[in-house]
């Protein structure tokens, strides 16, 4: 078995289909498959949808079928080999009727094959009177049972399917392919697929990301780590599955760090941030630090929360030291030459000994806890150190562990009660809470269309210099006067004024044609206006 996993528009079904194009004896299907069972016509105004009759029969149908199944992942053929291998309807059928208590049947009206779904005495279509859901599991089912694959290659099998039903069906591949030697490949974006037990088996788990080439998550960690690996999905069988679906990843030590910030996310965030900020345990802080490095590597958008003692443990350290930004702020902000974090501690390693800390973490990390403003220098070198590492993805709690954020003994208070109340914690999640807000970027793409709409105002200057325009100009005016209002100002200036997005009606750009690029900028409603005049 091997999954492609990663984010919309990585390349992953672009790769899934040339690979089933190369390999010989390959058995494709698309996430359009259901379009080959689907009776779909076309006219000037467009497609449209009609209740099938079935699956055309006869020698030439199943050619013209089988050409257009190979070419384009279609399910046609599928439906096909139902009726002409009785051994594989017979298992789709054994498979539907012990998982949904449905029995399917075969029926052939008019020169189409028209399948029936019964249920006790109630009987129906397959085609027309049953959903996707349905038909998906009889295509993947009969894809899964035929002998004439040695590779077959689905993209989103879960396609409407319960999660519950698309890990059943990717149950049933694996067994099949363990015991006829043959091979699958995945594109997914379910989690409950991707359940790797093993750090051998992430050799079959290929991340994709629009911004690098897919590898192995193996790839991303070396063999001395392995075991290490095994055991934080032992720990978290869902970890795997989280790092690549998240939006953005938060791992944490264990499960008492997801209850503390999932209470106090629920407190202080709306319910969209909550459920968009994925929490994720590793067992430790050195399981932390090793998939905080995994998911770096692959160049995942991942942050890490840990207790103080992370600080002084090696594998943390090499990690973190990999950014060239954070070497960069350890010389320029903390004076670290070589930019290691040995050095940038150095005067507070050197202190600790002085005042005879015991040398394992534990203790430093306690006593740099514990430093106070009477240590003015030490204080703030610490708070920067940790500073430095949270513009890297990676939060060291400064009060030493969570217990001592929560203020609470480790056993005593379970930690989502103690979470309940306003405190340091909320400092934590609010730093891990995701929330995609494309603000910004609107704004830019906002600016830039308005940029454009003046530039077309001084092209028509330039072709007519006696003109005053009052709208905007050019093939897109129409569209663009929804936009933005266009006014004259006493100054022979021209302001836009922008009407839509709401969220930006009032921002503002006045211009001339001696305005450079850099100085076609929107400025906010309540930002120094040039004189109005006559807008």
């Amino acid at each position: 078995m091997t999954y492609f996993v990663g984010q919309n528009g990585s390349g992953k079904s672009k790769a899934a289909r040339l690979i089933a194009r190369r390999v010989p004896d390959s058995l494709y299907l698309s996430t359009d498959r259901l379009l080959g069972v689907m009776s779909i016509s076309s006219s000037p105004n467009g497609a449209s949808v009609n209740a099938p009759k079935g699956v055309a029969l006869g020698d030439e149908n199943r050619e013209h079928w089988t050409r257009q199944s190979r070419e384009h992942g279609m399910a046609t053929e599928q439906m096909l080999v139902l009726r002409e291998q009785p051994q594989v309807a017979l298992r789709v059928a054994a498979f539907l009727r012990k998982a949904l208590g449905r029995v399917i049947e075969l029926r052939e009206t008019a020169g189409y094959l028209d399948p029936y779904v019964r249920i006790g005495s109630i009987e129906y279509s397959l085609f027309r009177d049953e959903g996707h859901g349905l038909r998906e599991l009889v295509v993947l089912l009969t894809a899964l049972y035929r002998g004439d694959w040695k590779l077959i290659v689905v993209d989103e099998p879960e396609l409407h399917l319960h999660p519950s039903m698309a890990r059943l069906w990717v149950s049933e591949l694996i067994s099949e392919c363990t015991r006829s030697a043959r091979h699958a490949l995945i594109v997914t974006h379910e989690p409950s697929v991707v359940k790797p037990a093993s750090a051998d088996e992430l050799r079959s788990v290929w991340f994709f990301s629009a911004n690098q080439k897919p590898s192995s998550v193996a790839s991303h960690f070396n063999e001395s780590q392995a075991g290490r690996v095994t055991a934080s999905l032992a720990v978290n069988m869902n970890l795997v599955s989280q790092l690549v679906f998240a939006p953005r990843p938060v791992l944490v030590e264990g499960p008492h760090d997801v209850l503390a910030l999932r209470t106090a996310l629920s407190r202080t965030k709306v319910p969209a941030v909550v459920a968009q900020t994925e929490l994720v345990p590793c067992g430790s802080s050195n399981a932390v630090a090793l998939w905080f490095a995994i998911a770096k590597s692959l160049q995942v958008d991942v942050r890490a929360v840990a207790d103080l003692d992370a600080i002084f443990t090696a594998d943390v350290q090499r990690t973190i030291e990999r950014s060239p930004t954070l070497q960069a702020k350890y010389r320029e902000e903390l004076f670290a030459e070589p930019p290691a974090t040995h050095v940038a501690l150095r005067p507070l390693i050197e202190a600790a000994n002085q005042a005879s800390v015991s040398k394992d973490e534990r203790s430093r990390a306690r006593w740099l806890a514990d430093l106070n403003h009477g240590e003015s220098g030490l204080l703030s070198r610490r708070n920067k150190l940790l500073e430095v590492w949270r513009s890297e993805g990676l939060w060291l709690h400064p009060q030493g562990t969570l217990e001592d954020v929560l203020k609470i003994t480790k056993g005593k208070v379970q930690p989502d009660i103690a979470a309940a109340t306003p405190g340091d914690i909320d400092a934590v999640s609010d730093w891990c809470a995701f929330e995609l807000d494309p603000r910004g970027e609107l704004r830019h793409l906002l600016g830039a269309a308005v940029e454009r709409i003046a530039n077309a105002i001084n092209h028509a200057q330039g072709v007519d210099p006696s003109a005053n325009f009052d709208r905007p100009v050019g093939t897109t005016a129409a569209i663009d006067a929804e936009l933005v209002s266009v006014g004259r100002l006493p100054s022979g200036k021209y302001r836009l004024t922008v009407k839509l997005p709401a969220e930006f009606e009032g921002y503002w750009l006045d211009f001339d044609r001696n305005t450079p690029s850099n100085g076609m900028v929107l400025a906010e409603p309540d930002s120094a206006a040039a004189p109005r005049g006559d807008i």
